[in-house]
């Protein structure tokens, strides 16, 4: 289900606790490529416009909100959706919580209300024959925009009463996922090398190899080492091989072949862009700013490299070019197809980014 972002709550939407998320609810650091975020750390954590255009950006299933024991609370109910009509116990259940917003889940078949409540620990378990689960902080929920009852956020007066009467347990681990509590790398572990099933083992890992060696050359054997063993934890789930020192033998085996580290294509072209040449005519007249003026370099620069072919680039590799956050830098992108200086041959999604040919008259 695509969120509706306009009618996302208020309340939520002011404070700079959102991530976005992928696959089984895994969530990523909306500001960084392909990082995964932690539920306990702040830096993973973006604000709502942030996570909006990461997500219209492409690769990401959704957003959602991280609940770190401010007040702010969640209450998420599992398969009491049937045919597009929540169950009346599930209402009832609600009701007695005392939620004014609620809303529908990723999957059409929960419900989800937020409101404010007591920093009580997580809980799980069923009530009046309801899956129901409540959560204070260390947590983050998935947001839809896509509610049944559009109220505000409101003091919930049978949220620590409920949980009380929960047949279930006390949660000390994260339920949207796991991996979300993990702390990050400075350099974080990219989706695209974690395997999604057995067997590509060795290929994520001399990608994640690859990767690393392109944005921390000179890491030492202790940053390699804890990189190695943080995609370890997250690859255990579907890797046959359990040790970590077969992962981290493997893992500088593949830093010692890696040839053509990450991001050395992009840098050479880069090296060869001449900013003294002057712009196509007429580039001039759209009042671009310096930064704009070395995007629409840097376009030019892949589109001959690419010849007659579409060239790829991102809004985050753009930024990192230009030094600018990625969302900027996608306005910018935007703006080169709106004058025509771009023609956007396809919008990216999951690992591919977006293709364009420079369509402006040189």
């Amino acid at each position: 289900m695509a969120p509706d972002f306009a009618a996302m709550p208020a309340e939520l939407r002011s404070v700079p606790r959102w991530v976005v998320w992928k696959g089984p609810k895994v969530p990523y650091n909306a500001t960084t490529t392909n990082s995964t975020a932690s539920v306990t750390d702040p830096s993973t954590w973006a604000t709502f416009d942030q996570a909006q255009t990461a997500y219209e950006e492409g690769g990401y299933s959704g957003v959602g909100f991280v609940l770190n024991g401010d007040g702010i609370v969640g209450v998420d109910l599992d398969k009491c959706v049937h045919a597009g009509e929540p169950s009346p116990a599930a209402l009832g259940l609600l009701d007695r919580v005392g939620c004014q917003y609620i809303e529908v889940s990723p999957s059409g078949t929960g419900l989800r209300g937020f409101g404010y409540g007591d920093n009580i620990t997580g809980k799980r378990g069923q009530l009046d024959g309801v899956n129901v689960e409540l959560y204070a902080s260390k947590r983050y929920l998935t947001v839809t925009g896509r509610p049944i009852f559009s109220g505000p956020l409101v003091p919930l007066p049978g949220f620590s009463e409920v949980a009380q009467a929960i047949r279930g347990t006390d949660l000390q681990k994260n339920t949207e996922d796991d991996r979300s509590n993990l702390l990050l790398s400075s350099v974080g572990i990219p989706a695209s090398t974690l395997p999604s099933a057995v067997g590509q083992r060795n290929k994520c890992l001399f990608e994640l190899a690859r990767y690393v060696k392109g944005v921390n050359p000179q890491a030492t054997r202790d940053e390699l080492r804890s990189i190695a063993h943080e995609w370890h934890t997250l690859a255990l789930t579907v890797i046959g091989t359990k040790e970590f020192a077969v992962t981290w033998t493997d893992f500088m085996r593949g830093w010692d072949r890696v040839r053509q580290p990450h991001g050395e294509t992009m840098k050479s072209i880069i090296t060869k862009i001449d900013h003294n040449t002057p712009l196509p005519q007429g580039i001039d007249a759209l009042s671009y700013g310096t930064q704009s003026q070395h995007l629409v370099r840097l376009c030019m620069a892949l589109q001959a490299h690419e010849g007659d072919a579409p060239f790829f680039i991102s809004a985050r590799q753009a930024g990192e070019v230009l030094g600018v956050h990625f969302t900027d830098a996608s306005k910018m992108l935007a703006a080169l197809v709106a004058d025509g200086v771009l023609t956007l041959i396809s919008k990216g999604a999951g690992k591919v980014a977006s293709r364009y040919r420079f369509a402006w008259s040189i």
